[in-house]
């Protein structure tokens, strides 16, 4: 895999909260203020079967397969089951270990043998289950990434606190529906276990470095 400098940009995202018990993700270590830390080299992720590519911090911990660092059709629930995950990127470290926050995660699926409409679709929140109530989430929107046009949504669920949010990106692409979510994982209890409530901004700071990552998607040249 190829190295360069990585830089945090700032553009769109997806993000998911999810209780720690409810996602056996594992503990993250301590890691300096994200605004502190000097620029990290990428590696790049190619994947020759949809001929995409995209870079990612190179101290992250990566996997193409799914249930060996995270769980995908639990954190992306809008998901078709024969959406086949390419490709996951987790951060390993934990910039806010006095905080709730738990993790954050990139992934990378592909539904084969999609229509435009359908892939557009899944960018939207699935039903809700039995009788819970919530509020209707925003309509997904047209956007672009990197020159990528995409359809962007999310989908969020409530506990006791926010618990997950899914910021879903898709784009319909020669017959298939390749999608990104974005995620960042919290739980909730801060103060029965000691900790803060991550904040909006400590939120923004992480979502950055997931942006980033997404900024860097491209499809092969023709």
């Amino acid at each position: 895999m190829k190295m360069k400098l990585w830089g945090y940009g700032s553009i769109f995202l997806a993000v998911a909260l999810s209780c720690a018990g409810l996602f056996a993700h594992a503990p993250l270590a301590a890691q300096a203020p994200l605004a502190a830390q000097a620029p990290l080299a990428t590696r790049t992720f190619h994947d020759p079967a949809y001929a995409l590519s995209f870079d990612y911090p190179a101290a992250w911990t990566f996997s193409r397969t799914d249930r060996e660092i995270s769980t995908f059709h639990l954190d992306a629930r809008s998901a078709p089951l024969r959406a086949s995950l390419r490709a996951v990127a987790a951060m390993p470290e934990n910039p806010y270990p006095a905080s709730t926050f738990s993790g954050a995660y990139l992934y990378f699926s592909v539904t084969p043998r999609s229509s435009a409409s359908s892939c557009a679709m899944q960018a939207a929140a699935p039903p809700a289950k039995g009788n819970r109530k919530r509020s209707p989430p925003a309509k997904p929107t047209s956007t672009h990434v990197n020159d990528i046009p995409f359809t962007h949504g999310y989908d969020e669920q409530k506990a006791i606190c926010t618990v997950q949010r899914d910021d879903v990106y898709t784009t319909y692409h020669r017959g298939a529906c390749f999608r990104f979510d974005l995620a960042i994982n919290n739980f909730c209890g801060g103060q029965v276990s000691g900790v803060k409530d991550i904040t909006e901004k400590e939120l923004d700071q992480v979502r950055a470095r997931l942006e980033a990552i997404l900024a860097t998607v491209r499809f092969d040249p023709r």
